[in-house]
């Protein structure tokens, strides 16, 4: 009986110690575990970034972690998460149309409690002084993006993207404008970087690469630092580089007024490529032959406001947009009566290009003062023009293009061609001189006209009248075409 009761002892007795080895052991193996909170916030729109995918996992095993995603608000919550350390990301696509990686945030669980975590995108200017480095000056951008083939959809290594815009100096007392340009060249993803370009501006931009190249675009620039703008070039387009060319990008649409009404006979057009086409009873048109690529639509109707909007064709693929056309008769300014007559739209249109900027414009007075008895005297001594001998009346109007050599500009009358352009490699003359090409002087005399353009740099050229050449363009208007309406000089007019 002893023994037994002895034995009844020894079994509780380890009976307890084994439960008390367990209960130690459970604390001692135990883990803290905390709660993480979290907020993503895009630092470039400066507003919260809804709908993100947040990820949260252990640096040596990725597979081991929580998922959460952001709210309306940019919060997001993971209820427990254990000791250790953690990394903490997000996925959103916004970080692609910003070409930017990821944020990382690292996360230490060393107790119980509430962690509260912000991942954000950078700010602009953050974002711009990691590309291109502290800007010389104030209200500076920098706009990066993608050229991208249009048919494979591949990055295009080596494809160049330039932007133009007018500036202003400084020179011997006297204030003027030149015209200042930055390249950029792609890298093996196809991504470019432009440094340095004005904030709260409107620059004209295209990709190339060889003889391929995009359309011109008008490029919006506003008050921020950092810009993305991407371009799609289409390697198989046919046609001159001086002469419209066709491929093989379809944009399809609807025009309306301003109320929602079809607009009957408008017409669209891709600039520089493909055939214009107008829009029927519905107000839809179609534009079936353009180049591929990025380029500007312009849609524009009598007694309407022209509009142009940037567009991507693809080969194969139809591009789809929606254009409601503003009256002229909104804007105060856009109609001007002139003897009792209302200002026509071209009219309109040199101004508009007069107050940018980019070229050269004279009225029909200017134009007089400067010549003697044919037109092209008019351009003596204009900045990136010669006058050339020509085996004939008149003078040729030459110009330099881009790759440095001799070219006969592309010349318009009243908005329409006359000549096909042509460079010194086509001319086989290096200076082009003496060589037979079409004059202004044998078609139209000074007194007829009322305005001159020249645009000596396809960059400064208007996006209506870029057809992808190496040249500049001179655009003549006689009093006919703009109803004997003459332009005024902006600057001039208070």
């Amino acid at each position: 009986m002893i023994k037994s009761s002895v034995a009844r002892r020894k079994m509780t007795l380890g009976v307890g110690a084994a439960l008390l080895a367990a209960t130690v052991a459970g604390r001692v193996h135990a883990q803290p575990a905390a709660r993480l909170r979290g907020v993503v916030f895009d630092s470039v729109a400066r507003a919260p970034l809804a709908d993100a995918a947040v990820r949260v996992f252990r640096s040596n095993q990725a597979a081991d972690g929580f998922d959460a995603r952001t709210d309306s608000q940019g919060g997001f919550s993971v209820p427990v998460l254990p000791a250790g350390t953690w990394l903490v990301s997000f996925l959103h696509p916004r970080l692609d149309a910003l070409r930017i990686e990821a944020p990382l945030a690292q996360v230490q669980v060393v107790e119980a409690g509430t962690i509260t975590l912000t991942l954000a995108i950078p700010g602009a200017a953050t974002l711009a002084r990691r590309l291109c480095g502290v800007p010389p000056e104030d209200s500076l951008a920098v706009v990066t993006g993608d050229v991208r083939d249009a048919t494979q959809r591949r990055p295009v290594a080596g494809a160049m993207v330039r932007a133009s815009w007018p500036e202003w100096v400084f020179a011997n007392k006297k204030m003027g404008r030149e015209d200042a340009v930055r390249e950029a060249r792609a890298d093996s993803t196809g991504q470019f970087v432009l440094c340095h370009v004005p904030q709260n501006s409107i620059v004209t931009a295209l990709a190339y690469l060889g003889a391929d190249t995009t359309g011109v675009i008008e490029l919006s620039v506003p008050t921020a630092e950092y810009v993305v703008a991407d371009f799609v070039l289409d390697r198989t387009a046919t046609g001159a580089p001086t002469r419209e060319r066709r491929g093989a990008g379809t944009v399809r649409g609807v025009v309306t007024t301003p109320n929602g009404q079809p607009l009957v006979n408008a017409v669209a057009r891709v600039l520089g490529s493909g055939s214009p086409a107008r829009s029927d009873s519905a107000g839809r048109f179609r534009v079936a032959d353009a180049v591929a690529g990025t380029q500007t639509l312009e849609v524009r109707s009598v007694g309407f406001e022209p509009q142009r909007i940037p567009v991507v064709l693809r080969a194969g693929e139809v591009a789809n947009v929606a254009i409601a056309l503003a009256s002229s008769g909104t804007r105060i300014d856009t109609v001007r009566v002139t003897a009792g007559r209302v200002v026509p739209w071209q009219v309109e249109r040199i101004e508009a290009r007069w107050k940018q900027g980019l070229g050269v414009i004279m009225d029909g007075a200017t134009i007089r003062e400067r010549t003697s008895t044919t037109l092209t005297t008019a351009l003596w001594n204009v900045p990136g023009v010669r006058l050339g001998n020509r085996l004939g009346s008149g003078n040729t109007i030459i110009m330099r293009g881009q790759n440095g050599r001799e070219c006969f500009p592309r010349i318009f009358l009243d908005g329409y061609s006359i000549s096909r352009g042509i460079t010194a490699t086509t001319a086989r003359n290096p200076n082009l001189d003496g060589f037979v090409e079409l004059s202004l002087d044998e078609i139209v005399t000074p007194g007829d006209v009322l305005a001159m353009e020249v645009y000596d740099n396809p960059m400064k050229v208007p996006p209506e009248f870029f057809s992808g050449g190496d040249c500049g363009v001179v655009l003549v208007w006689t009093g006919y075409a703009l109803k004997k309406v003459a332009p005024i000089d902006p600057r001039r007019r208070q």
